[in-house]
């Protein structure tokens, strides 16, 4: 997983990271990741007006090779999820 994403050695990782915290491994705006996120390419959770990201389904859909397509983020969660 990214540097970013992990946690020190003596540091719980985060259940949930933030648009700031999903833009740095990936190397792209928060303009880009909101697209991203509104079209349902990349995996998400809504907690009232907030967006947030679970590293753990973040990191599969890197491995998923960071697909684009609208609705990509329900099949990265189905495949994570097994």
């Amino acid at each position: 997983m990214a540097t970013e994403l992990q946690a020190g050695p003596n540091e719980p990782q985060p259940m949930l990271i933030d648009a700031k915290a999903a833009c740095a491994p990936l190397s792209i705006g928060e303009r880009r990741l909101w697209s991203l996120t509104n079209c349902d390419a990349i995996p998400s959770r809504k907690i009232g007006r907030a967006v947030r990201y679970s590293p753990p389904e973040f990191q599969a859909w890197i491995d998923a090779e960071c697909p684009t397509e609208a609705g990509s983020a329900a099949r990265v969660r189905h495949a994570h999820n097994r």
